[in-house]
This record gives structure tokens, sequence and C-alpha cells, in this order.
């Protein structure tokens, strides 16, 4: 058993009022960058020993705002409810037909993914993208096919990495129905990458009970399947693939409390009646930078302590 953190992590209390003093010309840029810099390295210290080590994405203000710089015309201005959270993302929208800028996914990845320069290439990672109906959900005129076509792109450069995993974050099920055309689409997605490359790729949910999708989450071509113990039973894992690995949500990120040493040692009992324990890794059960970073930092930490 082991720990992934994917995502966006909680930005620090600097780093929230750097972004703040950049965004009203108070500081420069490069001043900024040193903060983020600065949260990257404390984030790589609590993430020690872990299988694969997460960046952060301190500088994302959510997981779509930077495909603006890769979709030629598109913008985001207005905003849009992120589920049924408290957040708000800016919806990604695009202007006239959209076209995939090639030529600057290179650029784009070094920026978002290694921009902070703490991370080697060669360094074991976890990247993390929205997956096909998260990304559909939070923008409008982009057609399916091409943000599957984009996300595909995008992540055959990332698992060429060495020692590098993905992760897709997807609320969508359980939230509405998927259809037909959406699930032979998202799973020829995964096909086309997981051809590409021996890189483990990992997709989880959140927030929702996913009862009436389990057969097709459990039928996608991926390493591991991620799943919110907060609103769904461990028994949700009877027919769980036996070659797949569990990404346990058990860090809850709608509580500020602790999670007790008997709760999560609750749980790991539990799982133990379906998965082995070399293929748990256990997760946020949702998107780690709805809670504060100290308290954050405090579950980490805790998780680790029990677990060990």
């Amino acid at each position: 058993m082991n720990i992934l953190l994917p995502g966006q992590y909680p930005r620090s209390e600097k780093l929230i009022a750097a972004t703040r003093d950049y965004d009203r010309n108070r500081i420069s840029l490069s001043e900024l960058n040193r903060q983020i810099k600065e949260d990257v390295s404390d984030f790589k210290a609590l993430q020690k020993g872990l299988p694969y080590l997460s960046q952060g994405l301190f500088q994302w203000q959510d997981l779509l705002r930077p495909f603006i710089h890769i979709l030629n015309g598109a913008y985001a201005e207005s905003l849009t409810r992120f589920y049924e959270t408290n957040t708000f993302w800016r919806l990604l929208e695009v202007e006239g037909k959209p076209s995939i800028n090639e030529a600057k996914i290179d650029d784009w990845i070094d920026t978002y993914f290694f921009g902070s320069s703490s991370f080697a290439k060669t360094d074991p990672m976890v990247f993390t993208l929205p997956f096909l109906y998260l990304f559909k959900d939070h923008s409008r005129g982009i057609p399916l096919e091409t943000i599957a076509d984009l996300l595909e792109k995008i992540a055959k450069k990332l698992v060429a990495f060495p020692n590098k995993s993905l992760c897709f974050f997807e609320p969508s099920f359980g939230w509405r129905k998927i259809s037909e055309e959406e699930k032979k689409l998202g799973k020829s997605l995964l096909e086309e990458i997981k051809k590409s490359s021996d890189a483990q790729v990992f997709l989880t949910t959140f927030f929702f009970p996913i009862d009436s999708e389990l057969e097709f989450i459990f039928s996608l071509p991926v390493d591991g399947i991620g799943i919110d113990f907060y609103v769904n039973s461990t028994s949700c894992l009877k027919k769980f693939p036996k070659e797949k690995k569990l990404l346990a949500g058990v860090l809850n990120t709608e509580s500020t409390l602790l999670e007790s040493n008997e709760s999560i040692r609750s749980i790991i009992e539990m799982l133990r009646g379906y998965i082995p324990d070399d293929k748990v890794f256990f997760i946020p059960n949702g998107p780690a930078e709805l809670l504060p970073r100290d308290i954050m930092d405090k579950k980490v930490k805790n998780l680790k302590e029990i677990i060990v």
C-alpha cells in the first residue's frame, strides 16, 4: 500500500498572496516563479518515499485554463460551477472553429509540467490531465472529437518520458449519464494512449456514487481506477478487475478534520477483502486544492504514519 497525490495541490498562503500581487502588478513574474518553486520544493519533500511524485500544478488556475495556449481561438472569461462544490472554474470557450496548435505542445508541457525546474525529466512522476467528460462539461464550442484528439496528443508526449505515470481526473460519472458515443470515444482514447507506452495510466472518479457505471469503468483499458470511498461502499469492489490497481479515495477533501487511525485501518481491512496490498494507492477522495495547504499537509503526513 502506498500514496499517490495527483492533481492540483493546495497553494501555500505565501503563494496565494504572491499570485494576487502578480495579478495586480505589484510583483514581477520572476518573483512569482520563485514562490512557486518554493511551494513545489516543499511539496516534493512531503512526498519523499512515494513511488511517483506530483508537481502539484501550482501554476494551473484550474485543469482547463492552461489549454487556451494550445487551442486556437480559445479563451476563459465566464464562470462555471465545478460540479456541486463551492468552487468555480473559468469556462473554456472557443471562438470559431477550434483547432490544435501542435507546434506549441512541447513548450506548453515544459511550462506547465516542468516549469518550476524542481523535477528532472527522468524523475518518477505522476502527470494529471482532465478526462474527456470533465473537459466537455466545463467547455463550450469544442467538439468531443477535438477534445479527444487534444488529450491524446498531449498524453502520448507525457507518457513518452521515462519513469512516468498519467492520471486522468473524471468526476462526471454519477453526476450525469454518459452517452454511448462518449463511452466509445473515451475507451478509444485510452486504448490509443496505452498502445504508445508501457507507462501506467490511471483514471480516478470522485464526488458521486458510480454504481450505475461500474461495468463501463471497470472495462476501461487503464492500469488503475480511483474510487471515492466517502460516497461509495467497498462492496463495489466485488467485481473489481484483478489486474488493475485501486486508487482508494480515503483523504476527505470536504473536511478539515484529520482521518482517525481507526477509520483508516478499518478501510484497509475492508480493502484487503478485495484487493492485494501491492495494488492499492491511497489518494484524496476529491481535488486536494479544496482544502487549505496546512490541513492537506497534515492529512498526508498522518496517512503516511498510519500505513508505514
